[in-house]
């Protein structure tokens, strides 16, 4: 029997629209998940890495002028031990993801400024073992806005792991990637059952830019009481 994955996949997504959401919190953070070199750029990676993180960019700049914090989660390895994830894991792309090595540095079209954050972590979730949680409890941050990759490994684990924090998750289905194209979407349809909203780009940009007027106002009606 030929399947045909298109018509799979309009299925999945027409699951996934019709799912009731929970909505965002009050102070969101923008967690950036892996959009290192190895794992954008790498000859292993699909061709659809560079849209997610062209489109990351964008929201990035719209959230810093909000003053709505970034958080970059990178995968740093000091060594590839016995342990049976770093086994699983040793024929992808995980072997450059070594200390030191140039392929664990962001991509070049999402820079890390000065105001943001850098989480480091070993494994899928970004809060295992991390101080991720530590740092969004110190910033008031009630509900974290994930972009990255991928889809259904390290952005799914971040996720769940997220939602067992109690935090709002939103995630921006154009800021994502998985070169398992139908795990991806699988992934983002299981998360908005269970875990987060599935949010489109345009209306996160547009969010962030009512959060930056309202900010703006505050502070000047601050200034003038």
């Amino acid at each position: 029997m030929t399947v045909d994955w298109n018509e799979e996949v309009a299925g999945i997504r027409a699951l996934r629209a019709a799912r009731t959401r929970i909505g965002p919190g009050e102070n969101p953070a923008v967690v950036v998940v892996d959009f290192q070199k190895a794992f954008t750029q790498h000859e292993k990676c699909g061709s659809t890495a560079l849209d997610a993180v062209t489109h990351t960019a964008e929201l990035l700049d719209a959230a810093r002028a909000a003053n709505v914090p970034v958080v970059f989660l990178v995968v740093i390895l000091d060594s590839l031990d016995d342990r049976m994830l770093a086994q699983r894991v040793r024929s992808s792309l995980t072997e450059v993801c070594e200390r030191g090595n140039p392929w664990t540095e962001m991509h070049p079209l999402l820079p890390v400024s000065e105001t943001d954050h850098v989480v480091e972590k070993t494994v899928a979730s970004g809060f295992y073992e991390t101080r991720l949680h530590d740092l969004l409890q110190s910033l008031g941050v009630d509900e974290i806005i994930v972009t990255g990759t991928s889809t259904s490994g390290c952005v799914r684990a971040t996720v769940v792991d997220a939602a067992y924090r109690n935090y709002r998750v939103s995630v921006v289905e154009e800021c994502v990637d998985d070169f398992r194209t139908l795990s991806g979407e699988v992934a983002l349809w299981d998360m908005q059952d269970r875990y987060a909203d599935i949010v489109t780009k345009d209306e996160t940009m547009e969010r962030l830019a009512a959060l930056a007027r309202a900010r703006a106002a505050h502070a000047v009606t601050g200034r003038s009481s």
